[in-house]
């Protein structure tokens, strides 16, 4: 059966649709850990902030005798599990008033959805995570919704035994396992996205051989909340090319919902998995907000993340209680290390951050990104956090042979 996927415009959806649930992939609340190694070159793109960030990482290996290694550290989305499933469950009956599916996927960690699980009583909510696959030179995210709660910790085990140890287990193997259980969805995230900066053409050859190797064990690929929707576009036209169905997966990582969804007639978990693995059809919902300026949204991210409020959960109301890392086999908050908040220079700009991202200073905000070449366009690949481009031809990308 040859894969599909519709679009539709959550504006044209009515009353009389056939569908009866929406469904929400790929959200993150604050028990995901999400990588710091990117965050130098975004502090380098920022003018004056770019030249004070570079003063303190040099005076900080001169103190400790080796620069600062930005991969022991990581930071953690804003709101809790309970918190990020009401919100989407909110949007989805204010917006479609269809019944909702949510399915958490913090990275490496099934934390989220145990807890709620257990605390909450929703054991429809789908053990699910997103996991970070090494493959080569690089690395991918495979969205792993809805493990067996029976197995859900052992085969949770195996897939981050890989992450840390690819050598330890077999791939093909670990694949084919999750394929044996009817009713787990497993998704190729963002699959145009150089996640490890090693260049488009690299990633677009380590892209082809995990295709070869292994598309035929996937069972979707992802159209993202978060990427250009050029970058989308040539996401799905590879998806037709390999007849694989493309999902959606919001990707959000602060307060605001997922901007895109899927449809569906599935009142399960399991058995909207089993309508993309068998069915080979996928409608995505496209939300209002999708259609807003993506530098405006990554920036309200940003902003959630960089925010102080007692509205977030106890030991994570600082912004920098919300960043942690590990030092000497310690791991820490930079709370402890910055009690006050940082040098004078770091609370200056998160104070300046903060009244750029308000409402009546964001649209100055932005044209100042827009002058600073901040938000240049995210060629297939790049790095591109504040894309807003869609408008580049993909004809010279080294993605466009990927989808032929």
């Amino acid at each position: 059966m040859t894969a599909h996927t519709t679009l539709v415009e959550c504006r044209t959806l009515d009353g009389a649709s056939r569908f009866t649930t929406a469904v929400s992939l790929h959200a993150h609340s604050n028990r995901s850990h999400e990588v710091m190694t990117s965050v130098p070159a975004y502090l380098d793109r920022i003018p004056v902030i770019r030249g004070l960030a570079r003063r303190e990482l040099i005076e900080y290996a001169r103190r400790n005798g080796h620069s600062a290694d930005f991969s022991k550290g990581w930071w953690r989305p804003p709101l809790n599990p309970e918190a990020v499933v009401d919100s989407e469950e909110r949007q989805i009956a204010r917006a479609t008033r269809l019944g909702s599916l949510v399915s958490l996927t913090d990275h490496d960690s099934i934390d989220a959805c145990l807890e709620l699980r257990a605390t909450t009583g929703r054991e429809s909510i789908p053990i699910s995570f997103e996991w970070t696959l090494p493959y080569g030179d690089t690395f991918f995210h495979l969205g792993v919704h809805n493990l067996a709660p029976g197995s859900a910790a052992s085969v949770f085990a195996a897939l981050t035994g890989f992450t840390k140890d690819p050598g330890s287990r077999d791939l093909t193997v670990l694949l084919d396992g999750l394929g044996e259980d009817a009713g787990l969805l497993l998704v190729l995230n963002h699959p145009l996205w150089d996640l490890a900066g090693v260049g488009a053409r690299r990633h677009a050859a380590l892209l082809r051989s995990l295709l070869d190797k292994h598309g035929h064990r996937l069972h979707a690929l992802e159209v993202n909340g978060y990427r250009s929707w050029s970058e989308n576009a040539a996401a799905m036209q590879l998806a037709r090319v390999r007849d694989l169905p493309a999902v959606s997966g919001g990707d959000r990582h602060g307060c605001a919902p997922n901007s895109l969804l899927n449809l569906t007639t599935a009142a399960s978990f399991g058995e909207f998995a089993r309508e993309i693995r068998g069915l080979r059809r996928s409608t995505i919902l496209v939300m209002p907000e999708y259609r807003q300026s993506l530098v405006a949204r990554k920036l309200g991210v940003a902003a959630d993340a960089m925010r102080n409020s007692e509205a977030y959960p106890p030991g994570q109301q600082q912004w920098t209680d919300r960043i942690v890392y590990e030092r000497e086999g310690v791991v820490g908050q930079l709370s402890e290390h910055w009690p006050t908040g940082g040098p004078w220079w770091v609370r200056s700009a998160v104070r300046l951050f903060r009244l750029g991202t308000s409402a009546p200073v964001l649209p100055l905000a932005l044209l100042l990104v827009w002058l600073s070449g901040a938000a240049a366009p995210d060629r297939l690949g790049g790095p591109g956090a504040l894309d807003d481009d869609d408008s580049g031809s993909q004809a010279a990308s080294p993605y466009s042979e990927l989808a032929r």
